[in-house]
């Protein structure tokens, strides 16, 4: 009999949902593993039901960096006071999801080159995306899951089972322990360094709105992501350097202004064309992750922004005045709730934003910090962050050398700036865990890493060891 994988039921769900904003691939049949790599299209439908599984897990995944810290609050934020329990549906499904985009990954980079009938530089590019999917989960689930990865002597704690290889049958052979933090990040580094070569450096076919583009990997969305991993790594030549190769890809281009990469789609409700990626999004899904952070009463406000958080920008800050909206006053909550114009269409017509190029300017700014203390170049890309932020009326002084009198206090307001750039997009949680910061006056040390999923131990019968103090 012919084994069928379960990870070939994801070929129903190749779509990005049914808003008409895809990644240009089509469902197929169940087929067998032979037949399913023999042919182009259908290897290439199945790495897109990774992207599509991936794009399912940010949804829940980006949120818990703000809860976690305070710039979105729920009115029970267990993120924020370290009470996540083994049980959470989120992290048991955030942990699942990841392992069939790993198992997917595995699939392709093992059979391929076995059971394939065409291309091979095809077949190359299809592993290297595989590749990038494989990094991608082992990133995310070490940054949740890895007890201590961002202390000084985390590299031989325990991150997550490392699989290379299909997931075929459950049983007892197939459980593996979990791997140390510097055997998930070293590997997480070799696919994306083994998958650059190999990735296209563009979609010579996407649309005009680039969505080929900008939700599947090309060369620069690997080495963008590798510039976020070095640094989180302590690499910070090699976070120069992969830095300057993104810079230099006239694909993407720092905006004007922040409210130009959000649009304020708010009054999207019926499908659309394509709402355009802007061009300083590197990484991303054609569909928002998060309605709740929208205007739509209908998600009952799920997420909001802490307005103390808020308070940290300065009065005439464009990501404040303009991408900050308080909406109308309700009997619950008089003073009205505090919304991000980041995810603003009540359809989920946004683009999910994963990666952009503002990040990688403040990721090459503090690796250059690290290296040579303050320095010109590093606060020139500072200030290309936060001029922009202001009305041509409203802009400050730009810093400048003699605006810090030490290399922290220059961190200091570089991580300040990272956090009003980029908050809401996945990092704020992750920014304060790596530089030695308490993620909040609340949450105590020994919850940091969040406690491995109860059912994957209960399956496993204990052989999957939980994480300390849980």
């Amino acid at each position: 009999m012919k084994n069928r994988s379960t990870y070939v039921l994801l070929l129903l769900v190749a779509l990005l949902v049914s808003c008409n904003k895809k990644l240009d691939l089509s469902p197929e049949n169940n087929l067998v593993e032979s037949e399913l790599l023999e042919d182009r299209n259908t290897t290439e439908r199945l790495i897109a039901g990774g992207f599509y599984t991936q794009y399912l897990i940010e949804r829940d995944a980006l949120p818990i960096a703000d809860l976690s810290t305070g710039n979105l609050y729920l009115v029970t934020n267990t993120y924020y006071n370290g009470t996540v329990d083994p049980t959470s549906p989120v992290l048991a499904r955030i942990w699942t999801e990841h392992y069939k985009v790993i198992n997917i990954a595995n699939v392709v980079i093992n059979n391929l080159p076995k059971y394939a009938k065409f291309e091979e530089t095809v077949q190359r590019q299809f592993i290297a995306e595989a590749k990038f999917l494989r990094a991608y989960s082992y990133f995310r689930l070490a940054l949740l899951f890895a007890d201590g990865w961002y202390g000084a002597n985390g590299s031989s704690k325990l991150a997550v089972p490392l699989r290379l290889d299909a997931f075929s049958r459950s049983d007892e052979s197939q459980y593996i322990p979990r791997s140390t933090n510097q055997q998930v990040f070293d590997r997480v580094i070799q696919d994306l360094e083994e998958a650059i070569p190999d990735l296209p450096l563009s979609y010579p076919t996407a649309t005009q709105v680039d969505v080929k583009l900008r939700s599947r990997a090309v060369q620069s969305v690997a080495k963008a992501l590798l510039t976020r991993i070095y640094l989180y790594q302590h690499r910070d030549v090699d976070v120069v350097k992969m830095a300057d190769a993104v810079l230099s890809d006239a694909s993407y281009n720092l905006a004007n202004s922040p409210d130009l990469v959000f649009p304020n789609n708010s009054s999207v409700i019926a499908a659309p064309a394509n709402i355009p990626f802007n061009k300083e999004i590197i990484y991303g899904f054609p569909v928002s992750w998060n309605t709740a952070l929208s205007s739509n009463t209908a998600n009952n406000f799920q997420y909001a922004v802490d307005p103390t958080f808020v308070k940290t920008y300065t009065e005439h800050d464009i990501r404040r005045s303009t991408m900050l909206q308080t909406l109308a006053p309700t009997q619950t909550i008089p003073e009205g709730e505090i919304r991000s114009n980041k995810y603003t269409s009540p359809n989920m017509y946004d683009n999910m934003v994963v990666i952009r190029l503002a990040e990688v300017v403040l990721n090459k700014a503090e690796a250059l910090t690290n290296i040579e203390g303050v320095n010109q170049a590093a606060i020139d890309l500072l200030n290309s962050i936060h001029q922009r932020a202001f009305s041509a009326v409203n802009k400050p002084a730009p810093y400048t050398i003699s605006s810090f009198a030490s290399k922290q206090q220059f961190l200091e307001v570089l991580w300040r700036e990272r956090n009003w750039e980029l908050a809401f997009e996945g990092h704020d949680r992750f920014d304060r865990m790596r530089t030695g910061r308490a993620i909040n006056p609340v949450i105590p040390a020994n919850r940091y890493a969040f406690p491995i999923p109860q059912a994957e131990i209960s399956i496993s019968n204990g052989f999957l060891k939980q994480n300390p103090d849980y």
